[in-house]
């Protein structure tokens, strides 16, 4: 008969359970601590990796703005804030419409049409739209806007990124500032050329007319004098002594353009003096409104109330003046407003500027105005010497004479000349 087991064996199974529930023990505390130690490490390295990301967020150089999926600031760049003149504090947890302007077009934030077009969309770029500073001021950015999801395609937040516009508009200001100031200078050395060419081509024209002229008059003279006896012997009515007449008048035409031509090439120094600018336009003004031409115009005259002391000889000068304010009534038909205005700008310099509210001047005159025989008068009504020995009297009294036509209508001829010396000139 066998016996079963004995106490001491008992024991001993019982130690052999504790010592393996111990080890088992032991083994998982172990593991329990291992994992620990790498959850702790793990955590250590989320954190540190999410505060690497905060900082280069922070960091960039565009405005950046992060916001949840209600509209909610969580997280603003350091740029953000220095744009917009806030403090993180400020911006955190505040309602992303804070930062638009509100009078400003495509706002992105909840509620908005950019809003339901971005979460259908996903993603907007190169906005221009306006943000708001803490003072109230405006700033243009170009906004890009994408939308954070979550692995179930559920919207978790939007991230906006604004470059500031503001330094980008100033230099195109500027840029279309120096354009402008470089296309004026462009112009006034263009005018200046035509103005040296001009002037080369007026003097050649005026030797070649002194020559001419010279030439001329004694023929012309002879003329005169042989049509006037033959006159003589003609009863008067007669045929012959109508075509006589019509003679003795063409040659007279004929000596009074020769006339102009002399006064046009006049190549001698003029006898200066001082003269008051104001004065001169006066008396012409006196001369020709007595005109039939004037009798229905309405003269507006602007006198300045400085004294205008230029050197010069009075007779040139009121020949000069007389032309431009006839050949500004002639262009109005005798009808319209004759405005003269006389004024000193800069300090050396006299001006005056006769405007008309006529037909103004066409693009194919303008280089053409002050040539000689160039006229826009009927044959026969004019020489096309006046505006010529105009200019000729300007350019030796060392003044310049321009024409232009006026935004309001008609044309504008300007004259200025040298003060004398004491009355303001260098």
């Amino acid at each position: 008969m066998t016996n079963g087991p004995s106490q001491s064996d008992e024991l001993s199974l019982n130690e052999d359970i504790w010592v393996e529930i111990i080890r088992t023990m032991e083994n998982f505390y172990g593991e329990l601590a291992r994992t620990q130690i790498e959850l702790e490490q793990k955590a250590d390295d989320l954190r540190q990796a999410n505060e690497f990301i905060n900082n280069i967020i922070r960091s960039v150089a565009d405005a950046l703005v992060v916001c949840d999926a209600h509209g909610a600031i969580t997280l603003v760049s350091r740029s953000c804030l220095a744009l917009l003149g806030h403090t993180e504090v400020d911006m955190v947890g505040s309602q992303l419409s804070s930062v638009f302007d509100p009078r400003a077009e495509n706002r992105v934030c909840p509620g908005t049409k950019m809003w339901r077009l971005l979460l259908m969309s996903g993603a907007i770029h190169n906005l221009e739209t306006d943000l708001v500073s803490r003072a109230g001021e405006r700033i243009p950015v170009s906004l890009s806007v994408s939308v954070m999801r979550d692995k179930v395609d559920d919207v978790i937040g939007v991230v906006l990124v604004a470059t500031n516009l503001q330094e980008i508009q100033r230099l195109l200001h500027r840029t279309r500032a120096k354009a402008e100031e470089l296309e004026r200078a462009y112009a006034d050395l263009k005018q200046l050329q035509a103005r040296l060419i001009q002037s080369e081509k007026m003097s050649s024209l005026g030797r070649v007319a002194a020559g001419v002229a010279h030439e001329i008059n004694n023929p012309l003279g002879g003329i005169l004098i042989y049509s006037h006896i033959m006159l003589e012997g003609f009863p008067e009515g007669s045929r012959e002594a109508k075509t006589l007449l019509k003679i003795i008048r063409e040659t007279n035409r004929c000596k009074e353009i020769v006339k102009g031509l002399l006064g046009f090439s006049r190549t001698s120094q003029v006898e200066r003096r001082t003269l008051d600018l104001g004065l001169l336009v006066e008396t012409a003004l006196k001369s020709v409104s007595i005109q039939p031409v004037f009798n229905d115009i309405e003269i507006e005259h602007h006198r300045s109330e400085q004294l205008m002391v230029i050197d010069g000889e009075e007779g040139p000068l009121h020949q000069a003046l007389t032309n431009v304010l006839v050949n500004a009534a002639e262009a109005m038909g005798g009808k319209g407003r004759l405005t003269v205005r006389v004024w000193r700008e800069p300090e050396h310099m006299a001006n005056v500027a006769v405007s008309d509210t006529g037909p103004g001047i066409k693009e194919e005159q303008a280089l053409l105005l002050f040539e000689p025989f160039f006229t826009t008068k009927e044959v026969g009504r004019g020489t096309g010497l006046g505006l010529a020995i105009t200019y000729g009297v300007v350019r030796q009294h060392g003044g310049s004479i321009t024409a232009r036509n006026n935004p309001d209508g008609g044309a504008v001829f300007t004259m200025s000349f040298p003060l004398a010396r004491g009355q303001g000139a260098p």
